[in-house]
């Protein structure tokens, strides 16, 4: 019973199904957050382009030989092939809609395929945690309504791009601290305690008053409950985050973070 336990744990850690889901269910809170009608091509494109770059980055060299997660990408490795194979198809079938929209989509091409070449070839990235969080708020946050047909009130979703920007830089912050080791020789680190500290601080700042500001703007009252909730606990558990290395805190608890607000949306504006 304990190795069926253990074998769907690593299932659901390493194979990629809740980050992709996560990058779903975003952009259907996005919508929701605009009062716009479910797009579900652009649903189904961001779903399937998540799962094409993290099933590509699950079949290259890890940069921790031996870990739980290289071992479970050597072992299922056919896998993230025909995940990969099936993503691409899923794109290939969208691309009559995509091509419309194609200087709307460059962007997040350009930024992940930066991230991705930095990762595959080892050369520096600058900016690394800056570029990740970009990555994930315009490609769930701000795509998704550029590719609307409808008017989007950018009054009300610029704030709240904003404050979904800083709640994914601190994330993502809290997993380059937990790269840094591999990353040093390559990127600019937060290395040390009081940057660390530092930077936690002005992101709990920054996050306060553009909260304000989203609050004047109108941004429905239920999101930015449930997103100062959530941001109170990444800020509570900083320190439990810098010192743990946990794969199922990170691409578990933390991953799965990033969609929490979008789920709790769902039940409280219906």
């Amino acid at each position: 019973m304990h190795s069926v336990i253990t074998s769907i744990r690593s299932g659901l850690l390493y194979s990629n199904v809740i980050v992709t889901v996560a990058a779903a269910t975003m952009a259907f809170r996005t919508f929701r957050l605009a009062g716009l009608a479910v797009d579900p091509w652009v649903i189904s494109l961001i779903a399937a382009a998540t799962l094409a770059v993290y099933a590509l980055h699950s079949l290259t060299p890890d940069e921790r030989p031996g870990s739980a997660r290289d071992v479970w990408n050597r072992r299922a490795r056919t896998f993230h092939r025909l995940c990969l194979t099936a993503s691409l198809i899923i794109i290939l079938l969208l691309f009559p809609k995509i091509i419309g929209h194609v200087i709307v989509f460059l962007p997040a091409v350009l930024l992940t395929g930066y991230y991705m070449s930095a990762t595959i070839l080892k050369f520096p990235i600058h900016g690394k945690t800056l570029v990740l969080a970009l990555t994930w708020t315009y490609a769930t946050m701000l795509m998704p309504l550029l590719m609307s047909v409808h008017h989007i009130d950018w009054q009300i979703m610029l704030p709240e791009s904003v404050l979904e920007f800083i709640y994914i830089y601190l994330i993502c912050l809290f997993f380059d601290h937990r790269d840094a080791s591999v990353d040093e020789p390559r990127h600019w680190t937060f290395r040390t305690p009081k940057r660390i500290c530092a930077v936690i601080l002005v992101t709990a700042i920054a996050f306060t008053m553009v909260l304000a500001w989203a609050w004047v703007a109108g941004v429905p009252y239920q999101w930015l409950i449930v997103k100062s909730l959530l941001m109170i606990f990444l800020t509570g558990t900083s320190d439990y985050s810098l010192r743990n290395s946990s794969d199922g805190w990170y691409y578990g608890v933390l991953d799965g973070m990033l969609a929490f607000d979008a789920l709790c949306l769902c039940c409280l504006m219906d």
